[in-house]
């Protein structure tokens, strides 16, 4: 069940990944704003996509391991992740000094930010509820 969940997670947060940066690519094309948020869609792909493999690797191994160690893992994973996502809001506002790009990639930052948040949140809690109810 570990290997199945884990499995469904990535393609899942792939999913979803994929849908925002649509979602965000419609946007900018019909703002014309796709040249300005292109170092931010970048950015943020790269780093939902790490955080995201990061985050299944982490559960898989948790799971594997201990299941009474998940509830410290549903705690600590996630502001481990918002603690990198401040870290690289704030690299990129050191090296762009201008207010508009920031102000643009924080937009789109966080919205794949709360999007797989939210995401994290919803799936792992079925997990647990699919693994309660057997």
């Amino acid at each position: 069940m570990i290997k199945s969940a884990a499995s469904k997670y990535y393609k899942f947060s792939l999913l979803m990944i994929a849908g925002v940066t649509i979602a965000i690519l419609i946007y900018s094309s019909i703002m014309s704003l796709i040249s300005i948020l292109a170092n931010a869609l970048l950015v943020s792909i790269l780093f939902s996509l790490f955080s995201s493999f990061a985050y299944g690797r982490s559960w898989k191994s948790m799971a594997r391991m201990s299941q009474s160690g998940l509830t410290k893992f549903y705690l600590a994973a996630p502001a481990l992740r918002l603690i990198a996502a401040a870290a690289v809001v704030l690299v990129y506002s050191l090296i762009v000094h201008e207010r508009q790009p920031i102000i643009h990639f924080v937009s789109v930052f966080c919205a794949y930010y709360v999007v797989l948040l939210i995401f994290d949140c919803v799936y792992f809690a079925k997990v647990e509820l699919r693994k309660k109810n057997k």
